[in-house]
């Protein structure tokens, strides 16, 4: 017998798609301040209240669409990264990349609603785990493919490099003078090329 899905889930997972969709759209413009639900229901064509069923709260949709965002854009920061010439310029790339990213605001604006509720720190805990694996996968197959070496890890790469991006974007717009971009954030990064380095030392 054919595995059939009820027409109810169906409708409820397209309504969930749909508000997810309308969310992220908001938030690329305008980014969370002052986003409401009202603002969203409109967008999303729904009722408010099938943003609290589907969601449980306003902040919690926010974190679901601020990432995905984000995800979206880390693949473009991947692809820019796969572009580089050389080890040096791979750092560069994707630490300028990844500060210049607007979800990266988004997204660290997103996580600082989090508090002290419990179901939403677990919630960051899950996404975070997503975005340092995807990372870590990342620069395991640039290394291999390129012949480079991590001397941190890829692991540590990954959470050091996400880490400090975040809590740079979070000074910045919290007012802290300065950028982001004064930050050495491609020095978090341990991955060398041993050969380049050899030739190098050998001069």
């Amino acid at each position: 017998m054919a595995n059939t899905v009820d027409p109810g889930t169906r409708r409820g997972a397209a309504t969930r798609a749909r508000i997810l969709a309308a969310t992220a759209g908001l938030l690329s413009v305008s980014g969370s301040r002052n986003l409401t639900v009202s603002e969203i229901a409109r967008a999303a064509g729904v009722y408010p209240n099938q943003i609290t069923h589907h969601f449980g709260s306003k902040d919690r949709l926010v974190l679901d669409a601020a990432f995905a965002l984000f995800l979206r854009d880390t693949s473009r920061l991947q692809a820019a990264g796969r572009r580089a010439v050389g080890a040096e310029q791979f750092r560069e790339v994707l630490a300028r990349t990844a500060l210049a990213m607007p979800s990266t605001v988004t997204v660290v604006q997103a996580l600082a609603t989090t508090g002290s509720d419990a179901a939403q720190r677990e919630r960051v805990r899950l996404l975070l785990a997503v975005l340092f694996r995807q990372s870590e996968r990342y620069l395991e197959r640039v290394i291999r493919e390129q012949g480079w070496t991590s001397a941190s890890g890829v692991d540590r790469d990954a959470r050091t490099f996400w880490s400090t991006v975040f809590g740079a974007t979070l000074l910045v717009s919290a007012g802290v003078s300065g950028s982001a971009s004064d930050l050495n954030l491609a020095a978090t990064l341990s991955v060398t090329d041993p050969l380049q380095q050899s030739a190098i030392a050998s001069q």
